[in-house]
């Protein structure tokens, strides 16, 4: 784990224990635990748990403008199969379609290696906003709750989501790799087409050129032709 990361865990573990003793004395003056149908301490420790999951809201943040790598093997009919494309016409359709995302070629040969700049999605910026939003407003909510001292000052919290979306935006757009290889089964049936890099990437390939994920089938949805 780098300094910086112990730092942060440290930094929000310290608040954390510090708004757990001090709970006590805010959470008297606010709930009474004689009438209600729960017990003081099951209150204090899912309060603390709430409070310690924080750092999870920033993770989500950090984590946001990084792709996922993922490998998918997708299969479609072999040279053997009179309905196939034509193997160099697959190839080609595979170049054309990193061609349009102005993909380059990096490396030739049995793997080959396209590399290119994914573009920042307006709507993941949004998405995340979104999420921040709620999580902050969760929180707000317990925290006006347990430390009426702020008192609807805490929603003021919310006001920050727009951060996260900036935050993003700023580090989404960024080089990708992508890895692709064609294998053929010795019976000429089956084509596999091996391919790795960014989740999104794969998803959106496989759907503009109607390749299916090796062992499973394809359902479409209902409002699909």
């Amino acid at each position: 784990m780098h300094t910086g990361a112990i730092a942060r865990a440290s930094t929000s573990s310290a608040l954390a224990l510090w708004l757990f003793s001090a709970l006590p004395a805010f959470a008297e003056d606010t709930v009474d635990f004689s009438k209600g149908g729960f017990a003081k301490e099951s209150y204090y420790v899912t309060l603390g748990l709430f409070l310690i999951s924080l750092p999870g809201l920033w993770s989500q943040i950090k984590r946001a403008p990084k792709a996922k790598k993922v490998r998918k093997t997708f299969e479609v009919p072999g040279p053997a199969n009179p309905d196939a494309l034509p193997l160099d016409q697959r190839a080609r359709q595979v170049f054309q379609y990193f061609k349009k995302y102005n993909y380059d070629v990096a490396q030739d040969g049995e793997v080959i290696k396209f590399t290119g700049i994914y573009q920042a999605s307006r709507g993941q910026a949004a998405a995340l906003i979104f999420y921040v939003f709620c999580g902050l407003a969760s929180t707000a909510l317990v925290l006006s709750i347990a430390a009426p001292f702020g008192g609807s000052n805490w929603y003021y919290l919310t006001a920050l989501s727009p951060l996260s979306g900036l935050y993003y935006w700023q580090r989404g757009t960024r080089k990708e790799e992508v890895q692709v290889k064609m294998v053929t089964a010795d019976d000429d049936l089956v084509t596999d087409i091996l391919c790795e890099g960014p989740e999104e990437e794969m998803m959106r390939f496989s759907k503009e050129l109607g390749l299916n994920e090796k062992g499973k089938e394809l359902v479409k949805g209902l409002l699909e032709r």
